[in-house]
Order: structure tokens, then C-alpha cells, then sequence
């Protein structure tokens, strides 16, 4: 019976994304990342030296995470840090991290700081492969299903929760390709979490804050992971944490 109504949960979703009229809003995400189970987690370190950073930095109650806002309009999306200022009345630096998808010309647009550099990535969706899972959970009142993938640059699972009471197979950190909202991203089980924490449908877009000039250097996509993963294996070869400089 359980495994009757999952099916026919997904099968509601394929329809909805097809043919509901397409959702616009914004949506606020909270990324957290625990750097300690990422370093435990790197070939050269050993036993006590993971138990000593563990010591040292204590645990991870207290991580209160980043604010990332989504945009979404017309088959398109904006996905960025939210503007917010510090306790003390300063706004801290940040890497440049702008992602913008057009979903009906399939193309990105993305502004982003790795290896030192800002990087202007304009190409083709990456096409994901998705597998759906039998597992249902909530998120801010929406009923989510989840999907599991493999980013095989990285070497990292991700799990998502998506919705498709929201009818945009968009999401947070670039990611879509599934019939509904991704509101929750599970980066190799715990490591890095993107959730959302406010969903808003009901305020109109005048228009997505899509920046007048994006600068950087010109790369594909296919180009900049190759980079990436060139650096990650001289990286743990040097026996040097690799997302010190690149985004986990």
C-alpha cells in the first residue's frame, strides 16, 4: 500500500510541474556547513588529529549558518547571498556567488569565486540525474519528496526534498531538474545543509535582481570543473584541505 501511494505521489508531481501554472516568489534558505566532519573525512588526517580538531573547535550548535535568497519568475531564477549586516552594523565581505537559470532557453549565467578567482560561467543546464526515493518529510508546510545524486568532482551524495506543491523545478545552489521545488539540499550526510526557511508565493516580482554587468573570467562548465578537480587531487596529494578555496 505504502509503496502505491509513493507512486502515485509521483506521478501527481510529473503532472503538476507540466501543466499547473508556473510559480513565482522567493525563498530564503539557511546553508550550514560542518567544516569538522568535512576535515574527518580527508584521506591524510589521522584518527587523533581529527579528535583534536574536534577538541579545539567544539561542536556545532552554534552555527547559526548563511541566509541565501532564491528568485523565481518566468522560467527563471536568481540565487544569491541575502544582503544582511553583522550584529556590530557591518556587512562582511563576501565571494562573489550570483546563479541565475533560464529554464526555458536551458542556459546559466553564473558569477562565482573559486581558487582565488571570479568566474563567469555562461553555458548549457548541466543536465542532473535524479533518482527518486521513498522517503516523504515536511518543510515549512510543504510535503516533500526525496531524490538522491552524485557529484562526481567532488565526490559528495546529495539528497534532496523537493515539493511539487511548487510548481518550478528549481532550487538552491544551481540545482533543479525535478518536478517541484528543491526546498532542502543534504550534502554527504550532514557536511554542508541548504534549507528553507521562509517560502514566500504570495508577494509579486516586478522583476528577478538580475545585475546590469557580471564580471569575470569567461570559463564553461566543463572547463571550471576541470580545475576544480585538478586542484582537489593536488590539494590531498599536498595533504592541504581543498575547500579552504573552492566552494564544498
Amino acid at each position: 500500500m505504502r509503496n502505491k501511494v509513493i507512486v502515485t505521489f509521483i506521478l501527481i508531481a510529473f503532472v503538476t510541474s507540466s501543466y499547473a501554472q508556473m510559480a513565482e516568489g522567493k525563498i530564503v534558505y539557511n546553508r550550514k556547513t560542518d567544516w569538522i566532519s568535512i576535515m574527518s573525512k580527508l584521506s591524510y588526517l589521522s584518527s587523533e588529529e581529527i579528535d583534536r580538531m574536534r577538541l579545539t573547535w567544539g561542536n556545532q550548535d552554534d552555527n547559526k549558518g548563511r541566509n541565501y535568497e532564491l528568485f523565481f519568475k518566468d522560467n527563471k531564477t536568481v540565487y544569491t547571498y541575502k544582503e544582511e549586516q553583522s550584529e556590530s552594523g557591518y556587512s562582511w565581505r563576501k565571494s562573489k556567488y550570483i546563479l541565475i537559470r533560464d529554464y526555458k532557453k536551458q542556459i546559466i549565467k553564473d558569477l562565482k569565486e573559486d581558487l582565488g578567482v571570479s568566474f563567469l560561467v555562461e553555458d548549457a543546464i548541466p543536465k542532473t540525474k535524479w533518482k527518486i526515493l521513498n522517503e516523504i518529510k515536511e518543510i515549512e508546510g510543504y510535503l516533500c519528496m526525496k531524490a538522491e545524486t552524485t557529484d562526481t568532482i567532488k565526490g559528495q551524495t546529495i539528497h534532496a526534498w523537493f515539493s511539487d506543491a511548487i510548481a518550478f523545478n528549481g532550487g538552491p545552489e544551481g540545482f533543479g531538474g525535478l518536478p517541484g521545488m528543491i526546498l532542502e539540499l543534504d550534502i554527504n550526510d550532514g557536511d554542508a545543509v541548504i534549507t528553507a526557511t521562509t517560502v514566500d508565493l504570495n508577494t509579486p516580482l516586478d522583476k528577478l535582481p538580475i545585475p546590469k554587468k557580471m564580471k569575470g573570467k569567461k570559463v564553461n562548465t566543463e572547463k571550471l570543473n576541470g580545475m576544480i578537480a585538478e586542484f582537489i587531487d593536488e590539494s590531498i596529494e599536498g595533504q592541504k584541505n581543498p575547500y579552504w578555496r573552492i566552494r564544498y
